[in-house]
């Protein structure tokens, strides 16, 4: 702590210096407007909290998303929101509810299942657990307006030292939802339902709403049924420049996990599963209650953000081999201030979480192992400045601090571990012309373990080790641009680049069951492109819109066992796109979802034993939206029934026929009507 406080200190007199340096003037009385430029048109120009958004991510030196989210019709899972994202990496596993593999730039690709990587963030508040974990299913993105996407280290948010970044889930509030009744139904007994009520007073600074919704899925493989339900509800009193808002959310997720498939099942019956799936059931229930409130003071020149959260989480897991009953009771808070000068942006942040978890331990199907308590904490302070040197010139320059402690205590078994680190980051945007912004960054993260990792028995199952971790430490260089050809094609780039050391890996046995985590010995090497392109033909009844991304990751070990051979488990190449016919409230196209390569299953790249092989999925979107009112769409996915691996395990070697795959879903129908009143 004394090294981290001298480090803060010294920082702040840095940063402080900088100013008569430049001898720039007092604060002014209002804020300065800066050119936004991004790499998607929105028609949400005129929403403010849209425009907000979107000059925050314009100011950051690195690559980014600003999703609105009703711009897809289906919406059941997150999968729906983000698969044809520059970027982002979202496989499925079961094919419903359960909870999809979500990876940026190949943080937390490794964790099974998956719980790190990213930051989760509501409204600007974290929905991790202090640890680093998280169940990105208790997200509904009904409920949702944009999703603010921040990749890679050079993320902003306090909470966030990663290699991937954060996610911001902005939600509806009572003063921009109409009430709605939502109702969406699907192939393999795939159903949703939603009523949302909201609204505000105009002789009363206050507003509410609450949305209510149930999903269930019956599955395309057998033992692949899910189902949720969940309540959100948000309170907001705004008066001035001042707002404080409460949101409750409670969610209970339920789903049964029919575990891996062998490359034979794959070809020849998708939908089957292994006979330990039939004999020992493995199944999730999940159940979470949350409790957020967050004020903002907007003083002109300053801005002030005071938050606090809690939540508890009922994790219920039944696995092949064992049961997890994981409770979770988290709990933190986050202070933001923003100062804006004629030209330097000020920026200081304190936050503090803390996450109490239980976890008690049963082999499958009998015999007890142990009871785990765990205690995670974090302090976090930052400061930074965004200095325009000129009117198209801005440098940022960022530095956090970090203290963490990752405690496990069972009987004579404990392991205490805490950490200090700080993680600076500095970038550079230029717009050489309105139409065009360049960025470039260096940006450094840690991420300390998670207790998933920490406490995670391993196959064969006699006892529970808990194993000590370095946190993994990455160095991130990135460039790219945001260009808008003409008026009605944009494109967006990033170029990326991390060195990363002592890397979590995670392998499996032939049943899904992890036997292995560690930090490996050697140095890693993520690299990758991430291009978006969106475009508009007018016509002269109607328009053509146009849309394709690509995301190209090239994950390397580069000394060690493995040297020079690929991570494995991780798609080298995604590539989405779609063209649609639009004319007034009409739109319907085709869309592609094509991974064109080989991706290797295991560490030492025996493809000439197992592979994930390449496939693209056809599909077919009609949208019809009336007066505002009325809004009704039908989807058609992977029109050619192809059987695919929607995803896979990663082992250090293989044998022929390992049970590794994850089947994706058949040609499949989806409809839904939405009544807005």
């Amino acid at each position: 702590m004394l090294i981290l406080k001298k480090s803060l200190w010294f920082i702040s007199f840095s940063l402080l210096s900088i100013t008569p340096l430049f001898n720039y003037s007092q604060a002014s009385e209002n804020k300065l407007e800066h050119i936004i430029v991004t790499g998607q048109k929105e028609e949400h120009t005129s929403n403010r909290i849209y425009n907000i958004e979107s000059e925050k991510i314009s100011n950051i030196a690195g690559g980014t998303n600003l999703i609105t989210v009703n711009h897809e019709s289906r919406l059941l899972t997150l999968n729906d929101a983000l698969k044809n994202q520059s970027g982002i990496v979202i496989q499925s596993l079961f094919g419903g509810l359960d909870q999809p593999r979500l990876s940026i730039r190949g943080s937390g690709v490794q964790s099974a299942p998956l719980s790190r990587g990213v930051l989760l963030l509501q409204d600007g508040l974290p929905l991790n657990e202090a640890d680093g974990s998280f169940h990105s299913s208790m997200i509904d993105v009904r409920d949702v307006q944009f999703i603010s996407i921040r990749r890679g280290a050079n993320s902003t948010q306090l909470q966030s030292n990663n290699l991937g970044g954060e996610l911001d889930f902005i939600t509806y509030t009572g003063r921009d939802n109409q009430n709605q009744l939502r109702y969406e139904q699907g192939s393999f007994g795939r159903q949703g339902l939603q009523m949302a009520l909201g609204g505000y007073s105009d002789d009363h600074p206050i507003d509410a709403r609450i949305s209510l919704s149930y999903d269930h899925y019956d599955g395309y493989r057998e033992h692949s049924a899910s189902q949720r339900k969940t309540m959100r509800s948000t309170l907001g009193y705004t008066s001035g420049n001042f707002e404080n808002r409460t949101w409750i959310n409670w969610t209970d997720l339920r789903f049964d996990v029919p575990g891996p498939a062998t490359s034979q099942m794959l070809a020849n019956d998708p939908k089957s599963v292994l006979p330990a799936i039939q004999k020992k059931d493995p199944h999730r229930n999940v159940e979470q209650i949350r409790i957020m409130n967050k004020s903002t003071w907007d003083l002109g020149a300053h801005d002030i953000q005071l938050g606090w959260w809690y939540s508890q989480t009922h994790d219920n897991f039944k696995t092949p081999s064992h049961y997890q009953f994981v409770n979770y009771y988290t709990k933190g808070a986050q202070f933001n201030y923003k100062l804006e000068t004629q030209h330097i942006s000020y920026r200081a942040a304190l936050a503090w979480d803390h996450s109490i978890m239980k976890d008690d331990i049963e082999k499958n199907p009998k015999g007890w192992l142990g009871r785990y308590d765990g205690r995670a904490e974090n302090i976090y302070a930052s400061l930074g400045a965004g200095i325009h040197i000129s009117n198209s010139v801005l440098f940022n320059l960022d530095i956090k601090g970090t203290y963490a402690k990752r405690d496990v205590f069972s009987g004579h078994n404990s392991l205490a571990q805490s950490f200090n680190f700080l993680t600076p980051k500095v970038g550079l945007i230029w717009y050489p012309n309105y139409k065009t912004r360049l960025f470039a960054n260096v940006s450094m993260s840690q991420e300390p373990a998670s207790f998933n990792d920490i406490i995670n028995p391993k196959a064969p199952l006699n006892k529970v080790n808990l194993l000590k971790f370095s946190p993994q430490k990455a160095t991130s260089f990135e460039i790219g641009s945001d260009i808008e050809l003409t008026d009605n094609i944009s494109l967006s780039t990033a170029l990326y680049r991390s060195f990363i050391k002592d890397e979590y890996i995670t392998s499996h046995d032939q049943n899904g069951n992890i036997v292995d985590i560690y930090n490996y010995p050697a140095k890693t090497r993520h690299q990758g492109v991430e291009f978006t392109i969106n475009a508009i033909q007018p016509l002269r009844v109607g328009d053509f819109l146009y849309r394709a991304t690509w995301t190209y990751n090239d994950f390397r070990f580069m000394g060690g066992e493995y040297n020079r051979k690929y991570i494995a488990g991780v798609p080298r190449n995604l590539i989405s796109g779609e063209i649609n016919y639009q004319l007034n409230g009409l739109r319907f196209g085709p869309t592609v979802y094509w991974s064109p390569t080989n991706v290797a299953v295991d560490h030492g790249n025996h493809l000439n034993l197992e592979k994930s092989k390449p496939y693209a999925l056809l599909g077919f979107n009609a949208h019809y939206q009336y007066d505002n009112i009325w809004l009704t769409y039908l989807n058609l996915d992977n029109i050619t029934n192809k059987r695919y691996a929607a995803s896979t395990l990663a082992n250090p070697s293989v044998n022929k026929n390992n049970a590794l795959f994850f089947p994706g879903n058949g040609f499949s129908v989806n409809v839904g009507v939405v009544y807005k009143f």
